[in-house]
């Protein structure tokens, strides 16, 4: 016997959402087990659910669709999350691939696509929509962040374990200043915790992370 797909269903719109569930309730193969319009209510209720697939918008008000996916990744949640989007900019499709997601479709796609995406992520395999550069993409998240010399020394510090005021103080410069380096490195890097800053910042050979003694 054939095991249906769970899905939720994450979009401000609500005719999207129905609409969606009509095409996969049509499809046969798959079980609408949530909805929601918000990122806010869509974390808990995908976290409760553990469904096997979650549809997700990017433009939503409140916490956004790339918010809503970082949170759902830091609670170890494993769902295959395909992003359906009307944006096809790559710095967009890069931030959401980074974020976490299995694939990108546009909103302008066929039935026929959104169905082969959809089984394409639930094997494992990432699916970018036929529309998208790939050349692009691959050009945008391979090029280099440019940093700074005091960016770097306060990346490094960040990277050492040092609090924001410990940071001004082994630099002499104030705790504003320091702050304000933070928050520039985390929007060049396209982080929003502290954790990802450090860890996309080794990946990219940015920092040497400490090896404990």
């Amino acid at each position: 016997m054939n095991t249906r797909t769970r899905v939720v269903l994450v979009d401000d719109h609500s005719l999207v959402r129905r609409g969606l569930a009509v095409l996969l309730r049509l499809d046969g193969r798959h079980d609408v087990v949530g909805e929601a319009g918000t990122g806010e209510a869509a974390v808990p209720l995908i976290e409760a659910e553990r469904p096997d697939l979650v549809i997700l918008d990017l433009n939503m008000p409140g916490i956004d669709g790339l918010e809503t996916l970082r949170r759902v990744r830091a609670k170890g949640l494993t769902t295959r999350v395909l992003v359906l989007s009307m944006h096809d900019e790559t710095h967009l499709v890069g931030q959401a691939l980074s974020a976490g997601a299995d694939g990108y479709l546009l909103k302008d796609s066929m039935d026929d696509e959104l169905f082969f995406a959809i089984e394409s992520v639930l094997r494992g395999q990432r699916y970018l929509a036929a529309a998208i550069d790939r050349a692009r993409l691959q050009e945008s998240r391979m090029r280099p962040v440019s940093l700074t010399a005091r960016e770097r020394e306060v990346l490094q510090l960040i990277a050492n374990g040092l609090t924001t005021s410990a940071v001004a103080e082994a630099l002499n410069i104030s705790p504003h200043t320091a702050t304000r380096h933070r928050a520039n490195l985390m929007q060049k890097l396209n982080v929003h915790n502290q954790v990802e800053l450090v860890r996309i910042a080794a990946s990219q050979g940015l920092i040497v992370l400490q090896t404990p003694t």
